[in-house]
């Protein structure tokens, strides 16, 4: 198995947000769960299984009862200290807030958390009958304990651990206190200069290295070392999200109609059944004074029947008559009325479904942009990765004896250090099927240009990886000067 490492990151916030907030403790309503979980990352049937830490080390379900911004303004109250940036809530100023991330390799991590248990990753899995070991309990435990042996319990705002994402993981938020009861990140994290704050930050890498080592995890490498460059979440994703949060909003303006939409249908069906009652009421109303004009003049055929009786029967049917003429009036209007409604009540539907259409097409749209954003990281990681591995190499390189170093001349990563950049540019052209640019590339750059290209190209079944392979092997050999035999 490889080296399993432990993963510490810490970033200074300028207080922290009910959203952030909810995000921690999964503390959404169900429309809320959808929108955070449209791209399928965390798994609901494994939520129960998060946990949060809490005074004395004890292990409880997490409780959303309260927020914590809440428990941040619960904590400074009981404790009479100010928050710097109360007075400007809208635009703060002071750091006030440190988030950990805590985790490690997910192979350690999901063993410590599940064991032998199948764990489908798979978004929409379910991961029901999958319960939670004792010994993820008792690393946070530890990895508790040094958070509160180097900044005091009271300064613990939430300890959470979410075991409901692909790998186990732990946010902790610290408010960065001081011997004098004052907030202070400069003070409390970061010293008197840049010095102090990496010889601090190494410390606390360490300290968590120590603990972890009994869990099977080593320290990471120091980012003094890696060089690798921290962003914020926010910049973060503002660098690779910006389709995906264009294409949000129109989602979210989406949503507003199809809500206007859905309250219009929902009245136009109303008025339809009022309709529909108006219309039904008066023809039973029509078919009651059309029987009693028939029963009189069915009295008036009889030639028995007196001079004022006739008179009076006559009076009746004029004025059943009229109500009937009102009635077949009101019935036409309504009639219309009911028509019209149907057409609406039609064209919104008709516009409902356009707008769901368009809504499932920028739905595939988001999804097509959150893969190319992922593609993007991950090309941006693998590259940068590439390059520290040979500068690496350089320097491994130049500390072995020549007799060591010797064995490493005519390899891969020999050449690689030597001219990475023109193997690589040389093996994309042979890649996408331009030979002949490949060779005059490979020539203009001192290479010997390799043997015949006759026959070269990609095999029928021959799938990504093998064809790359085989194009940096190639390109390897024409970057090479002329009469240099490569190893193979």
């Amino acid at each position: 198995m490889e080296t399993q490492k432990q993963v510490v990151h810490f970033q200074a916030k300028k207080g922290f947000t009910t959203s952030q907030s909810n995000e921690h403790q999964r503390r959404w309503t169900e429309k809320g769960w959808e929108r955070a979980n449209e791209d399928g990352r965390i798994d609901r049937t494994r939520t129960r299984l998060n946990f949060e830490i809490v005074r004395g080390g004890k292990v409880r379900p997490v409780d959303q009862s309260k927020s914590i911004p809440e428990i941040f303004r619960e904590n400074l109250r009981s404790r009479g200290i100010a928050d710097p940036n109360a007075s400007c809530p809208e635009n703060p100023r002071i750091r006030t807030v440190v988030d950990f991330i805590i985790s490690g390799s997910h192979e350690r991590l999901c063993q410590l958390a599940f064991g032998r248990q199948k764990v489908d990753l798979s978004p929409g899995a379910d991961n029901r009958g999958v319960n939670r070991r004792q010994e993820i309990e008792r690393w946070a435990k530890d990895m508790y304990d040094v958070l509160t042996g180097r900044f005091g319990e009271d300064n613990i705002l939430s300890f959470v651990v979410h075991l409901d994402e692909r790998t186990p993981h732990i946010h902790a938020d610290i408010v960065p206190v001081t011997p004098a009861n004052k907030i202070s990140f400069k003070e409390v994290f970061c010293g008197s200069d840049k010095y102090e704050y990496r010889r601090r930050t190494l410390a606390l890498h360490d300290l968590f290295g120590a603990v972890n080592r009994r869990w099977g995890l080593e320290r990471g490498d120091s980012v003094s070392v890696t060089h690798a460059k921290k962003i914020s979440h926010e910049e973060y994703r503002r660098e690779l999200s910006g389709e995906c949060s264009t294409l949000e909003k129109e989602v979210d303006r989406k949503n507003a109609t199809l809500k206007s939409l859905e309250g219009q249908i929902a009245q136009a069906a109303k008025r339809m059944k009022g309709l529909t009652t108006m219309v039904s009421n008066l023809e039973a109303a029509r078919g009651r004074i059309e029987e009693e004009i028939d029963a009189i003049r069915q009295s008036l055929s009889d030639e028995g029947l007196g001079t004022d009786r006739r008179s009076d029967l006559r009076a009746q049917e004029k004025s059943l008559q009229k109500k009937l003429d009102e009635i077949l009036a009101k019935l036409d209007d309504k009639r219309g009325k009911l028509k019209d409604a149907e057409r609406k009540l039609s064209e919104l539907r008709r516009q409902i479904e356009a707008s769901e259409e368009r809504q499932e097409e920028l739905d595939k749209q988001i999804r097509s942009a959150t893969s190319q954003v992922s593609e993007i990281a991950l090309n941006k990681v693998g590259i940068q990765a590439l390059w520290t591995v040979l500068r690496d190499f350089q320097i491994f390189k130049s500390m072995l004896p020549e007799s060591e170093s010797s064995l490493l001349d005519d390899s891969l990563l020999q050449d690689m250090t030597r001219q990475g950049a023109g193997i690589i540019t040389c093996a994309a052209l042979l890649f996408v099927g331009m030979v002949d640019q490949a060779t005059t590339f490979a020539e203009n750059k001192g290479g010997g240009g390799g043997h015949s290209h006759g026959g070269w190209g990609r095999d029928k079944d021959e799938d990504d990886r093998a064809w790359i392979m085989r194009c940096l092997a190639r390109s390897r050999q024409m970057m090479a000067p002329a009469g240099r035999r490569i190893k193979r």
